[in-house]
């Protein structure tokens, strides 16, 4: 029987020349006709190549459609916009300082830092600029006027007007800006001096026909639109309006970490400006990727705008405070110890281990307050830092490499280095030794195994010459044997009343913290056998009252170096996990037996594989 109809379920180019080619055997008219040395062959790879182009780019228009398989930013963000979700613009840092103005030609009561004050800093012989972006006022103490806690942004200051008429778009005409350092002013027309100052808008039940706002959308190439009210949600703007846009445009990541500023601004009565840096600078991101837009436009609709679940926090953070790098956020049932009444979030800022005191006080009161459960109080914490030190013997045989020791102990170093990167510096990441051991020997032929340990060193601020408590959870249990194996030691410290000696706290196995001093090498003199506790089981180490005078180790940190029960790490709550480079120690050994040494087993190089 003739084959009348084609088979349209393939997309192959194969099978599609294929289905055609069977269709035209199955006409009467072709039925004894040989294709493959023919010119209708050409015409059945053109019909074949059309079909297979359109289905290719249908289903790429349709891939488009959808948030999950979009792969075209503008797309991703065109979905976005409806769930009402703004994805983030880059962000410039923020550094802190305190500004002291001396030797002024006259003594006024008060000295005021007029606002888009600059500020000039270098790093790697890249001069960038940073901003004060609100005016500040400060008095006359004794003779020098002191600004405390000064927040400066980085950028380019740049500012655009349109003249408002109909269909005016009112388009931001610079990549790179940062919106959260727009402001927008309002001018009647050109003929006055009289501004208004609008403010963006966020909660349109909070808004009437009177309410002097704006909004911020994302449009094409990474630029961003700001748009105004229509007379029912926002105030209308009226032909012959002039809109100012002021603005910055940063340099993003380039100038985190940045610490030393000098003043270049306008003269301060003629004075001296000494300027110190209380915070160095941190935050500065690049524009939102694709793939947190995906992430975080459906939690933007989901949390509509209101703070009750955990995810609802999360996701107001991580679109509303600029320059997070990991958060993290669980309910006071969930701490230890737990405080009912409360949520408590964590942020890690790019570029820095915290935020600042005054940025903390401003997410809680600007973001977090009106959004939440009238109840629950939000509660921001630091993040501490958990340390994962990791010691690994390599074996390795040169018979299946041209690499020396040297070059694959190069390379397994950066094998940890980029596991830690991927793995690890974020909350509730996890470190798990069998993942990479088998990155360790599959990163180079010439391996054939590795013994991979890891210890945990937790570094301690300490407070100096004050009685104080030292207390932290590692939520990792610590490994014991019921006999003193020092499974808790710290680095050396000096205590109140004695200068002379080196002090360093271990435990006895059984949950006791020791205080002791060298009396002689390898002898150990303890002072205080019960000077704290360690619980195995959750981690906890405590240690109630130590008056520290300062650190023997020349460094600005009380480390504890601790063995887990597990080799695998976990960090919880405000912990975050990481690999400092200088806590890797790779040793690479030769396998003999994979040299077949006539020694046999009786050569082999042994490496313990606990602590």
């Amino acid at each position: 029987m003739a084959n009348k109809k084609i088979n349209v379920s393939e997309l192959d180019f194969d099978a599609i020349k294929t289905n055609l080619k069977t269709y035209m055997q199955g006409q009467s008219e072709f039925s004894d006709y040989e294709f493959e040395g023919s010119g209708l062959s050409v015409l059945l790879d053109v019909l074949a190549y059309n079909t297979h182009y359109n289905a290719l780019y249908t289903n790429m228009a349709i891939n488009e459609m959808f948030l999950d398989s979009a792969v075209k930013r503008d797309n991703v963000v065109s979905i976005a916009k409806g769930l009402g979700y703004t994805p983030r613009s880059a962000t410039a840092p923020t550094a802190t300082v305190n500004l002291t103005v001396t030797a002024t030609s006259s003594t006024p009561a008060t000295l005021t830092l007029p606002k888009f004050s600059t500020f000039t800093t270098t790093i790697d012989g890249e001069a960038y600029t940073f901003y004060t972006l609100e005016e500040n006022t400060t008095y006359l103490d004794g003779s020098q006027y002191v600004f405390s806690n000064i927040n400066i942004r980085e950028g380019t200051q740049l500012s655009f007007k349109y003249t408002v008429s109909t269909g005016q778009r009112y388009i931001i005409p610079n990549a790179g800006c940062d919106t959260s350092t727009l402001t927008v002013q309002v001018q009647e027309s050109s003929s006055t001096g009289l501004y208004e100052t609008y403010y963006e808008g966020f909660n349109i039940l909070d808004l009437d026909s009177t309410s002097k706002v704006f909004f911020i959308k994302e449009i094409d190439n990474q630029l961003y639109e700001v748009i105004f009210g229509d007379g029912t949600i926002g105030k209308a703007l009226s032909n012959g309006n002039i809109v100012t846009l002021n603005y910055l445009i940063t340099n993003k990541t380039a100038a985190n970490s940045a610490k030393l500023f000098t003043y270049t601004g306008s003269s301060l009565l003629g004075g001296t400006v000494a300027v110190t840096t209380v915070s160095a600078a941190s935050g500065g991101t690049d524009i939102e990727e694709i793939e947190s837009i995906r992430y975080n436009a459906p939690r933007h609709f989901s949390t509509q705008n209101r703070g009750v679940t955990i995810e609802d926090y999360k996701s107001i953070l991580t679109e509303e405070v600029s320059g997070i790098e990991s958060v993290n956020v669980w309910g006071g049932e969930n701490n230890d110890p737990p405080v009912y009444g409360k949520v408590f979030c964590s942020i890690k800022p790019v570029g820095a281990n915290a935020l600042t005191e005054s940025r903390k006080a401003s997410i809680k009161n600007e973001i977090l307050k009106g959004r939440n459960v009238v109840s629950i109080i939000p509660e921001i914490v630091d993040p501490e830092f958990i340390h994962i030190a990791v010691e690994s013997s390599v074996y390795y045989n040169p018979r299946l490499t041209t690499r020396s020791s040297l070059d694959i102990k190069s390379i397994v170093e950066g094998i940890i280095q980029n596991y830690n990167t991927t793995d690890l510096e974020k909350f509730d990441s996890i470190f798990r030794i069998s993942k990479l051991s088998k990155l360790i020997d599959n990163s180079e032929p010439g391996i054939v195994s590795n013994i991979t340990k890891v210890s945990i060193h937790k570094p301690i601020d300490p407070v100096f010459n004050v009685a104080s408590q030292y207390k932290f959870i590692l939520v990792n249990p610590i490994y014991t044997s019921g006999q003193p194996e020092n499974s808790v030691l710290t680095s050396p410290f000096y205590i109140s009343g004695d200068s002379v000696n080196e002090y360093y706290i271990d435990d006895d196995g059984v949950g006791n913290l020791r205080l002791y001093y060298f009396v002689s090498q390898n002898v150990k003199d303890y002072v205080n056998n019960n000077i704290g506790t360690v619980d195995y089981e959750t981690g906890t180490v405590d240690i109630p009252t130590l008056n520290i005078t300062s650190l023997a180790d020349n460094t600005s940190e009380l480390t504890f170096f601790i063995k887990p029960s597990s080799y695998d790490v976990v960090s919880a709550r405000n912990q975050i996990a990481l690999i400092l480079d200088d806590e890797i120690d790779v040793t690479v050994i030769t396998d003999k037996l994979a040299l077949g040494n006539s020694g046999g087993g009786t050569q082999h190089t042994f490496t313990s594989s606990r602590s």
